[in-house]
């Protein structure tokens, strides 16, 4: 070997020496740069002519585990995801209030069931009708904000949805540019390394947003997918990501999706803060939605169901309804509903002031029950009419008004009974808006899936319009949302309505990551179901922001003595003819003309209808024994009574229900002059007493029912139980809920840090390691300048022998 050989062979050691010092130097400055993985310098023989002529740096590399890099990713993803929904559960935690909460939505209803329980046992006192009225507000106002920052946390997600997609379009742009750079120094045959650092922490960062998997080519650039490989977000260029924020949440509606080269790719995400923020957005609020307007419901129903049975003291000057309606609106309506004029005091204006309607009407309209109130006795005394499309009973000449529904039921368009004041809304306490001319169906996870119902029909009516006839809509067990939408949309066209009109009366709206078929008409619509449709997809005339929408109603709020006290009389008959011997026949009591007909006083309540015949020959005491020798008026506690009256001189005859409950006589007899309840003047004798307490007990005792149908509602199931229990469900629930998330993000945190720390025992830098390696590159470094030394030393001798 000539002194020339080795002079160039300890130069490139030199120079091996200082770039492995240089490397070791910028691992040892970066020990606590985040992401920075550790770069090693492979060493290599210099060959000339297969003759070793030193060394020489080969390829800088990182020391990354790419498996464990992967998976990091997809933890990120499903940290990100978890994430997301930790942070928006925290706020409904917030909102919804623990279950030990006194500002929980559960413990208001249970300080309004305590005010109305005060309310039941001092009904004449000014105080409990405050307090029962500030605990109800209270209520409506938690369902309003309940209802309104649910739909402002959607607004929220929306921001933080354009935020990811603007991270993630950015990290794209960026990792593009990376890639860009990575060719260019592989093409220049430089180290590619810190683009390679660089390019793994944007890649981190996008993996958190949206689940993503990668594909290196050879040239060094990196392929990047979503959804296991169905969307391209990086091939050469970016794809961008769009997304289109919604104007503002409503209960009921959807938001848009995320867009990729047109196409939404919403439902292909499966992890990254984008798939939790839209499980969120889309899923878990509108379901907690569902669960609080099902309370809402509920609650509004029985509060309003036992207040419309009954009466204030003093009764009112007139009752306004709360359902819009038009005269020819068709209605469903079985059993009788009594009406009444009364005085201040709570007593009939007169012996003729009140009358019994039976139900349906002729015709079974609206405009039939009008006439039939202002046609009967008591029109004289009061009045009934439409005030813009309410109906309104009210008294004439300063006359009071009091109903008691009897055993009426009108059956709403959604398929429930009410009492006839319960119908109209005479009487609520909870206000709402009620109207039939919109239906909704429930949220259906999917519009082309199978609703599964029994193959039947159901017939749309409505009192205007191509719905006069009714039209009748079949479906099958295969029929999806879509097919029965399509379906009423033919049949209304086969009634004469065009297309683009049945196009807007039967339609689809997206209710988040559901769907709700919806029927909107310019009248009030009833759907009769022969069927299990209705039932299964749950057609409803309430709507999704019912909760947000409900007050005390503003009579009652402007006069606190308008909540009902007792009820209307109907438990309570008395006779107001004498009769001298109660054992021979009534005076002047039909049928008199042959051949011999019977005349039949039918007794009607909550049981079956029990029919007392009597002719000319029937006594008083007759009539008495008939009513209690009846198994089914004595189960009810209905008894009669002949009794001496010396103010009328002479017999009469005394109905009662020791229990309360409301009863009524029909006679066939009528409006002949000899029928018994005209001979007698069977009949009430008062109105309402003062001191009747039964109709505030009454509505106390809804809160302790525990039979109240909640139906299926927001991932909670169906059941019967009482309003504070299922609100308190409700609570315990989003609890729940959140601790859930809590925990599963907390896990998921746990992976991803229990993996950096994994990489970064691999990849990341070592000091005890680089001043061991940084000894030995110096010592390396130290000979091969000594063997510069000795050549040069050599070569001087020689220069010195010549």
């Amino acid at each position: 070997m000539s002194l020339t050989q080795a002079l160039n062979t300890a130069i490139s050691g030199l120079n091996t020496a200082q770039s492995r010092i240089a490397i070791t130097s910028s691992n040892i400055s970066n020990v606590n740069t985040a992401g920075y993985s550790k770069k090693i310098a492979g060493q290599e023989t210099l060959t000339l002519d297969g003759i070793g002529a030193g060394s020489q740096v080969a390829d800088i590399y990182r020391n990354v585990n790419e498996g464990l890099v992967r998976e990091l990713r997809v933890d990120l993803g499903k940290a990100g995801r978890e994430e997301a929904r930790f942070e928006f559960f925290q706020r409904v935690q917030t909102l919804f209030g623990t279950p030990q909460s006194t500002a929980a939505i559960s413990q208001r209803i249970n300080d309004l069931a305590d005010a109305f329980e005060q309310l039941g046992v001092t009904p004449d006192q000014n105080s409990p009708r405050i307090e029962a009225i500030e605990s109800a507000i209270q209520v409506m106002e938690s369902f309003e904000k309940l209802s309104s920052q649910l739909q402002d946390m959607r607004d929220d997600i929306d921001d933080q949805i354009t935020d990811e997609v603007n991270s993630a379009n950015s990290l794209l742009s960026e990792i593009a540019d990376l890639n860009t750079g990575i060719i260019r120094l592989k093409n220049l045959g430089q180290p590619t390394t810190e683009l390679q650092d660089q390019r793994d922490q944007k890649l981190n960062e996008l993996a958190k947003i949206i689940d993503i998997t990668t594909f290196t080519r050879s040239d060094g650039s990196m392929v990047i997918y979503s959804a296991n490989g169905a969307n391209t977000l990086l091939d050469r260029t970016p794809s961008e990501l769009t997304f289109t924020q919604t104007a503002g949440f409503e209960p009921g509606t959807g938001g848009s999706g995320i867009s990729l080269g047109g196409t939404d790719i919403t439902d292909t995400l499966r992890t990254g803060t984008l798939k939790g923020l839209f499980e969120m957005r889309d899923s878990e609020i509108p379901a907690l939605n569902d669960q609080i307007n099902e309370l809402a419901g509920e609650l509004r129903d029985a509060i309003n169901e036992e207040h419309n049975k009954g009466t204030a003291f003093p009764p009112p000057a007139n009752l306004s309804g709360n359902r819009t309606v038009a005269t020819s609106d068709p209605l469903t309506a079985t059993g009788a509903f009594r009406v009444a004029a009364l005085d201040a005091d709570g007593n009939l204006v007169a012996t003729d002031s009140y009358a019994d309607i039976t139900l349906p009407t002729t015709p079974a309209t609206v405009q039939g029950i009008i006439t039939a109130i202002n046609s009967s006795d008591a029109g004289t005394y009061l009045t009934a009419s439409l005030v813009d499309n309410k109906l309104v009973i009210e008294g004439q000449n300063g006359n009071r008004v009091a109903i008691n529904e009897l055993d009426s039921q009108i059956t709403t368009s959604d398929g429930r009974q009410q009492g006839m004041s319960h119908y109209f809304g005479l009487n609520d306490f909870i206000a709402t808006a009620k109207s039939a001319d919109t239906i909704t169906s429930a949220p259906q996870s999917s519009s082309t899936t199978a609703i599964g119902a029994t193959a039947s029909s159901f017939t749309i009516t409505a009192g205007s319009g191509v719905l006069v006839g009714g039209i009748t809509v079949n479906y099958t067990a295969t029929d999806t949302l879509e097919n029965i939408r399509d379906s009423i949309r033919t049949a209304l066209q086969g009634a004469g309505m065009t297309a683009a009109a049945a196009e807007e009366t039967a339609f689809l709206v997206e209710d988040g990551d559901r769907f709700r078929l919806v029927i909107d008409y310019t009248a009030n619509i009833t759907i009769n179901d022969s069927g299990t449709l209705a039932t299964k997809i749950g057609f409803t005339e309430d709507q999704p922001n019912l909760a947000g929408n409900m007050n005390v109603a503003p009579a009652i709020q402007n006069d606190p003595s308008r909540i009902v006290r007792g009820q209307m009389n109907a438990d309570t008959y008395a006779t107001s003819t004498a009769v001298v011997d109660p054992n021979s026949a009534i005076p002047n009591l039909g049928p008199l003309v042959p051949p011999p007909l019977n005349y039949t006083l039918t007794v009607s309540g909550d049981f079956t209808d029990v029919n007392i015949t009597y002719d000319s020959n029937t006594s008083l005491q007759d009539i008495a024994d008939s009513i209690n020798n009846s198994a089914t008026l004595t189960d009810n506690n209905i008894t009669a009574a002949v009794v001496f009256d010396s103010q009328i001189g002479g017999y009469k005859l005394n109905v009662v229900d020791a229990d309360g409950d409301a009863f009524y006589f029909s006679d066939s007899g009528l409006p002949n002059a000899d029928a018994l309840t005209t001979v007698i003047g069977l009949g009430i004798n008062f109105g309402v007493h003062e001191g009747d307490n039964s109709s505030a007990l009454a509505i106390s005792n809804a809160f302790e029912r525990s039979d109240i149908n909640f139906e299926a509602a927001g991932g909670l199931s169906g059941e019967r139980t009482s309003l504070t229990d299922y609100a308190a469900g409700i609570v315990a629930t989003a609890a729940t809920k959140t601790q859930v998330a809590e925990s599963s993000f907390e896990f998921q945190s746990n992976l991803v840090t229990d993996l950096s720390v994994r990489i970064q025992n691999e990849a990341g830098v070592n000091l005890d390691e680089e001043m061991s390696d940084l000894i030995i590159f110096q010592r390396a470094y130290t000979a091969s300048a000594q063997v510069i030394s000795t050549v040069e030393d050599m070569f001087d001798a020689l220069l010195n022998a010549v």
